[in-house]
């Protein structure tokens, strides 16, 4: 994927993150020109799900860009509380654990750095993102495994997974390792265990005949009348503990998310946490505060509140209006946002929408190193002050024939002001 033209300028030698959007690849670069800008009928029939006759949704997942890349075995998980001497990578790139991370990484240093990690059998590295006001590292990060890695043409793809929340020990030192890495200390966040709040208020030969251990609403909903009647030994009413049941916002997190794919949504309160702000469209600011929560229920609480706010997604620069949060759709099984990386190493948290205005088509479409194979890209800019919004992909032969990619470095989350009472009981 291409950047603008008039936004070309080189950061080998700046401390910045990976993704700042002002490098920029030529459509002629000759160590891409490969693919084919053409595919023919047949080709772009076997993108097609045989099910349900649409685009596969499981083929952008795969960053088949990338080309052939060698896996890794492993799974890796650290103890809570451990601490560990690690590589980072310094990013605005959000990724939260259970999702994927794609890097081209073109610096010869850097790809010295971690190739040597690598083959000390050294799989994980710690994904640390820009603070609230991006003028440093956030405290919080995501551990990140590297399950898939290969060399291509002097540059070194990798494919990481999220796997734990961590944070920097405080007063540790950050070294330096080259402009974007980082040696960090880090310390494993522990993940609470779920527990319903009337758990350990009954006898032990009460709770083998009544489950306390609820899984979803309907299970809570049957309940009702006993929990009230333990309940009543205390202080607050019955409907105060349901509120601290997780199986209470996983209802209004799946209800509300309805429209994003419900097939891809997990059900599970953990991964449900991360899956809502991976996708729901949030500011980098709420993202950072929901990543910094201690428990899966402070996150769902948090979620629930968010869903009650008004959104609408403007130009990053200028304000300008380029769509809203109902425009948003599903073209990949991770959801409705995904990281996909150009060739020139900068990394996009990409948002799919059915529509957008107030932008111009910059160039001609192109098929190379295309994100979602099939379709044919082409740069998107603000009409109003030239800011890089993202792509315009179309095909001739797909459904949908038409979408727009916006990169999260584009454009701006802009909440409406906050109803009077933010109570989620409403």
């Amino acid at each position: 994927m291409a950047e603008p033209e008039n936004q070309d300028s080189d950061q080998e030698d700046q401390d910045l993150p990976m993704e700042i959007e002002n490098g920029h690849i030529s459509d002629n670069s000759s160590d891409y020109t490969s693919t084919s800008d053409r595919n023919s009928p047949d080709e772009d029939l076997e993108l097609i799900n045989s099910i349900t006759g649409e685009y596969d949704r499981d083929i952008p997942t795969t960053h088949g860009y990338l080309g052939k890349l060698n896996p890794l075995r492993g799974y890796t998980i650290f103890e809570d509380g451990d601490v560990l001497k690690v590589f980072a990578i310094y990013t605005n790139t959000l990724v939260f654990p259970g999702f994927t991370l794609p890097l081209v990484m073109t610096n010869n240093y850097e790809n010295g750095i971690m190739q040597n990690f690598i083959d000390k059998n050294n799989r994980v590295f710690v994904l640390l993102c820009a603070n609230s006001g991006y003028s440093g590292l956030y405290e919080y990060g995501i551990t990140m495994e590297i399950f898939e890695i290969s060399h291509h043409y002097r540059m070194l793809h990798i494919k990481a997974r999220g796997r734990q929340r961590c944070e920097r020990v405080p007063g540790s030192k950050i070294e330096n390792a080259s402009a974007r890495i980082k040696l960090v200390t880090v310390r494993i966040i522990a993940e609470p265990p779920i527990v319903s709040p009337l758990q350990d208020s009954q006898l032990l030969a009460l709770k083998l005949k009544r489950k306390w251990k609820i899984r979803n609403i309907g299970e809570l909903k049957q309940c009702k009348r006993y929990r009230r009647y333990h309940a009543a030994q205390y202080v607050f009413p019955s409907w105060v503990y349901d509120m601290n049941e997780v199986s209470y916002y996983i209802d209004i997190l799946l209800d509300a998310l309805s429209s994003y794919g419900k097939e891809y949504i997990p059900k599970d309160p953990e991964k449900l946490s991360y899956w809502f702000v991976q996708n729901y469209q949030l500011s980098h600011n709420e993202r950072l505060k929901i990543l910094g929560l201690k428990s899966t229920l402070e996150r769902l609480k948090l979620e629930c509140m968010y869903l009650k706010l008004g959104r609408t997604m403007c130009c990053d620069n200028c304000n300008a209006l380029i769509t809203d949060p109902s425009k948003v759709f599903v073209m990949s099984k991770d959801g409705t946002q995904s990281n996909y990386v150009n060739p020139g190493g900068h990394v996009y948290e990409t948002v799919t929408v059915l529509s957008a205005i107030n932008f111009q088509l910059v160039g001609d479409p192109s098929r190379q190193f295309s994100w979602f194979p099939g379709y044919a890209w082409t740069i998107i800019q603000c009409i109003y002050c030239n800011k890089h919004l993202g792509w315009k992909f179309t095909s001739n032969n797909l459904s949908p024939k038409e979408f727009f990619g916006l990169a999260k470095s584009g454009f701006k989350v802009m909440s409406q002001d906050p109803p009077d009472d933010l109570s989620i009981l409403k």
